[in-house]
């Protein structure tokens, strides 16, 4: 997966996990400082999936996100997350927004519409 700034002046090639037990898309803060992301004044604390365990939100970052070759036409807000155990997290909300079909054999992620659209109704 690619992840690039909205002027798409700066793109990094990532390995992201798609994870439909998060809701939010989340990205490490060490990949965020290559792309830029808007701090928080402090860090924001939230609970992991494990026992007693709690992450930092740092911030956040708008980008561009390429999956399976194929471009989301827009930014997306992703959560920027001091030590992430991922490079980016694609939380259920994403996949479900862009209609992202996950195929367990493969491994891999699809597009169901491509390109990707949104319809308001």
């Amino acid at each position: 997966m690619v992840i690039s700034t909205v002027d798409e002046s700066r793109n990094v090639e990532v390995m992201a996990l798609f994870d439909t037990g998060a809701k939010s898309t989340f990205i490490d803060e060490e990949v965020a400082k290559k792309l830029g992301y808007r701090r928080y004044p402090k860090p924001v604390k939230i609970p992991l999936a494990v026992k007693g365990e709690v992450g930092e939100v740092v911030g956040e970052s708008t980008l561009l996100f390429t999956i399976a070759g194929c471009k989301i036409p827009f930014g997306y807000t992703a959560r920027v997350v001091r030590n992430l155990a991922e490079e980016v997290i694609i939380g259920s909300s994403f996949m479900e927004e862009f209609d992202i079909e996950l195929d367990l054999k493969e491994g891999k992620a699809r597009l169901l519409k491509s390109p990707p659209e949104l319809r308001l109704i």
